[in-house]
């Protein structure tokens, strides 16, 4: 089932992918030591919330400019045109029929009212994009949490299991001895073999908890934002998420 999701997603029908073992596979780079926060900036939720934000204080913009009236201020030879001369003279009958096209400053409060929506839009989008931030900085530290977690966890079932296949050799050498039943040797194979699915199993979460950060930081990191000896590249990060 999942050979034909990949083999739909990559356009490649009837993909088959070869049994490897999990563990062979390389250990993914840990993430290093000074990690700037920008890197957040590259995650798709982050930008969406930040032009939603930037659309709304567009559209304050717009509504107040839709107040603001618009009219010829000069006339021939540089005189007054003829809607400014009548601009406060005229009544306000004459305003609203003959110059509503442009004087939507009368419109019983309708543009005034739009400015209150958009300002109102804007004071959400504005709460969205803080709780975006806030939600970014929650996955990375959850994910950076699970990441050590599932590593030492990791490292803990290999000292199992190094300790098992130890102990099914020793157990194998006194039945071939002679000093212990096959009983023994069978034992010792099932602890064995439990002890390396266990391994499997948390090198699997470990790999899992990888991809997670990647995730929650946007798409990882390039070498230049690596410090020490620990400069590991990964070419996923996008471009935005270099260091100002």
């Amino acid at each position: 089932l999942a050979e034909n999701q990949l083999g739909l997603l990559t356009g490649q029908p009837g993909l088959r992918i070869a049994p490897a073992d999990l563990r062979t596979l390389p250990l993914p780079p840990l993430p290093p030591a000074g990690l700037p926060s920008s890197l957040l900036e590259a995650r798709p939720d982050l930008r969406q919330a930040e032009e939603t934000l930037v659309s709304a204080n567009a559209r304050i913009g717009v509504a107040k400019a839709a107040l603001f009236p618009s009219l010829s201020l000069t006339g021939n030879l540089g005189s007054e045109s003829a809607a400014l001369s009548n601009l406060f003279t005229g009544s306000a009958g004459v305003w609203s029929l003959g110059l509503a096209a442009t004087m939507p400053i009368f419109d019983a409060g309708r543009n005034t009212a739009r400015i209150d929506q958009a300002t109102a839009r804007q004071k959400q989008a504005l709460a969205n994009y803080q709780k975006a931030v806030q939600s970014a900085f929650k996955d990375v530290n959850d994910a950076l949490v699970n990441l050590q977690g599932y590593r030492e966890a990791e490292q803990a079932q290999d000292r199992r299991a190094k300790a098992a296949d130890r102990t099914l050799e020793l157990a194998q050498i006194r039945y071939d001895a002679g000093y212990a039943g096959f009983l023994e040797v069978l034992d010792a194979q099932r602890s064995a073999n439990d002890a390396q699915l266990s391994l499997v199993g948390a090198r699997q979460a470990r790999l899992n908890s990888t991809v997670d950060v990647f995730k929650a930081l946007g798409g990882g990191w390039k070498d230049e934002h690596a410090a020490g000896e620990n400069r590991l590249a990964v070419s996923a990060a996008p471009a935005k998420a270099s260091v100002k």
